[in-house]
């Protein structure tokens, strides 16, 4: 059976994310048998190959679930015993799933990552995966708070005098796991009320509903709450967008479409209050930017581009890194029609927080510099993104001056000779 694991989970993979929940019950349990009778190597690397990165978040959660029992047969011991590219290869994937946005799979990766934790090796690849240069700090107040109160308590960005910060929760399966800012003391009976509980439902039913229309029906009464009671949103953003950030990666592609188009319009309303959901939403609307639909792919920019307008530069910019250490593309910006807009962050965020551009804009460049080939084209696209490049390379020099320089010193020659083209063009 071992011979036929990869092919034979990735036609189950498929199945699981059928209309039909018939056949998802059978598909899913027919790769828990696989998984329990096959090696649990191989069964990992099938899992890993074919479902993790799958724009189905039914597919995703049914990977992560069966991962889940290979990492349990496995053990943290042998899981972290291997080649240091196949160990941060899984460190990195199982981050993945617990930032994903759908709540299952979030909860699996969770649990994964728990079962690794204890291990003395694990601190090391965690540093290394993610991209917080305060890791050490953030490591010893977890441990101070126990490994099973928190994966990661990050403070990403200081949004008023009084020193708020945003921090990120990795968990618990309750929903509040991605950026919470503190929230104005409520009454409990406000918020859960008998109205408020119905159209909780309700959204919820149009949103998670089998008919592509029901669940455009359900995208038409959310925004049609940002509009007239933008406050029952923002109590409710993240149980909402568990289920509406689903419909930003809709198998139907009207709905998909539909979805990136009405987050357009809530964002200028929403606005602070999208902060507990940030992080997994534009991740699943960065992933849109693969889309070969023409419209998915330019709603999925405007949304991006309307993100940076209303959530303020310096937000946009401390928001990159949970979306770049986990794709090497870095779709946000390699597809060219982004890359102005970094260039115009740049020159916003910079005077007020060097340390924001400089650790979450430069690997941007530098993925640019070393993957560039010939005239300015990236491996695997057509589009020609030099004249781009060169510009955001112009600004962080203009910006940076001899510093930008001194941190290309620890790149690879060709990375340091593309700069230094890039900047001599631009100075003649």
């Amino acid at each position: 059976m071992d011979q036929e694991v990869e092919e034979t989970v990735r036609v189950l993979l498929q199945k699981t994310g059928d209309s039909s929940e018939f056949i998802q019950k059978v598909a899913d349990q027919s790769l828990g048998l696989m998984v329990g009778n096959v090696t649990p190597a191989r069964a990992m690397a099938a899992l890993t190959a074919n479902g993790v990165n799958h724009r189905n978040p039914l597919i995703r959660r049914c990977t992560a679930e069966h991962l889940l029992t290979v990492v349990e047969q496995i053990g943290a011991e042998k899981l972290l015993s291997g080649t240091r590219d196949s160990t941060e290869l899984l460190v990195r994937t199982l981050v993945k799933l617990a930032q994903d946005s759908n709540q299952d799979t979030r909860f699996y990766g969770r649990k994964m990552l728990n079962i690794l934790m204890p291990h003395p090796k694990f601190d090391g690849y965690l540093k290394q995966c993610l991209p917080s240069h305060d890791l050490r700090d953030v490591m010893a107040t977890i441990k101070s708070v126990g490994y099973l109160l928190a994966l990661i308590v990050i403070a990403l960005l200081s949004l008023n005098p009084k020193g708020f910060m945003l921090v990120l929760f990795f968990n618990t399966r309750s929903s509040l796991d991605t950026l919470v800012p503190p929230q104005p003391v409520v009454r409990r009976s406000s918020l859960r009320s008998l109205e408020v509980m119905d159209q909780l439902k309700e959204l919820n039913k149009l949103l998670t509903a089998k008919e592509f229309q029901m669940r455009m029906e359900g995208i038409m009464l959310l925004t049609d709450h940002c509009r007239n009671n933008p406050q029952f949103v923002s109590l409710n953003i993240i149980q909402i967008f568990d289920d509406f950030t689903l419909r930003l990666q809709d198998s139907n592609k009207k709905v998909n479409q539909y979805a990136l188009e009405s987050v357009v319009s809530m964002i200028p309303i929403l606005r602070d209050g999208l902060h507990p959901v940030m992080v997994s939403m534009v991740t699943v609307v960065t992933d849109n930017l693969n889309s070969k639909n023409s419209g998915i792919y330019s709603a999925a920019v405007k949304v991006l581009e309307t993100l940076i307008t209303h959530l303020g530069n310096a937000l946009f910019i401390l928001f990159l890194p949970w979306r770049y250490p986990f794709q090497a593309s870095n779709q946000i910006f390699q597809n060219g029609p982004l890359l102005p807009d970094l260039a115009m962050l740049v020159t916003s965020v910079y005077p007020r927080k060097p340390q924001a551009v400089e650790r979450h804009v430069l690997p941007i460049l530098w993925y640019f510099l070393s993957n560039m080939i010939g005239n300015g084209v990236l491996p695997g696209r057509s589009g020609n993104v030099r004249t781009v490049v060169c510009k955001l390379a112009k600004t962080l020099h203009k910006e940076m001056g001899p510093t930008l320089l001194d941190h290309a010193a620890s790149q690879p020659q060709h990375v340091i000779k593309n700069l230094q083209d890039l900047l001599g063009m631009e100075l003649q």
